[in-house]
């Protein structure tokens, strides 16, 4: 009776291990199948060319403002505080910037994202990203 009950108790370990292992299966095979699905790679990808497009212009905002800077000749007090504004509103911009470079960085080194490498997309698209990291800027100058 002992051992009934013994091989009784190993079955129905044996079996809970089973299920267990075909639940994990399976929802691992859901997420992949989530992941991996036509649509959410589009999606994916479509946001890295936004994240990159949106970075390409603050930089160009950057150059805007650092030539304006620049040029600018100052003639009297109320230039000293236009070109003290126009200052302050790059470093705002250049934070942005490495606010975007971040996220866009932070997404590129995911497991999920990496088909967004160069050379990781099919031989018919025309267009790919960068695989180099968005850069930072670090300072107000060139």
């Amino acid at each position: 009776m002992k051992r009934i009950i013994w091989l009784s108790f190993v079955l129905i370990v044996v079996c809970i291990a089973f299920v267990t292992a075909i639940n994990f299966c399976s929802d691992a095979a859901k997420t992949v199948e989530k992941e991996l699905k036509p649509s959410a790679l589009l999606k994916k990808y479509e946001w890295f060319k936004n994240q990159s497009a949106a970075i390409d212009k603050k930089r160009a905002d950057i150059e805007l403002y650092r030539t304006e800077i620049e040029t600018f000749e100052v003639t009297d007090k109320d230039d000293k505080i236009y070109i003290q504004q126009r200052k302050t509103e790059l470093i705002g911009i250049i934070s942005i910037h490495n606010s975007l470079c971040s996220e866009y960085n932070a997404q590129m080194v995911k497991i999920n994202y990496a088909f967004c490498n160069v050379g990781d997309l099919p031989a018919t698209n025309l267009e790919v990203l960068p695989k180099e990291y968005k850069p930072y800027i670090n300072n107000l100058n060139k």
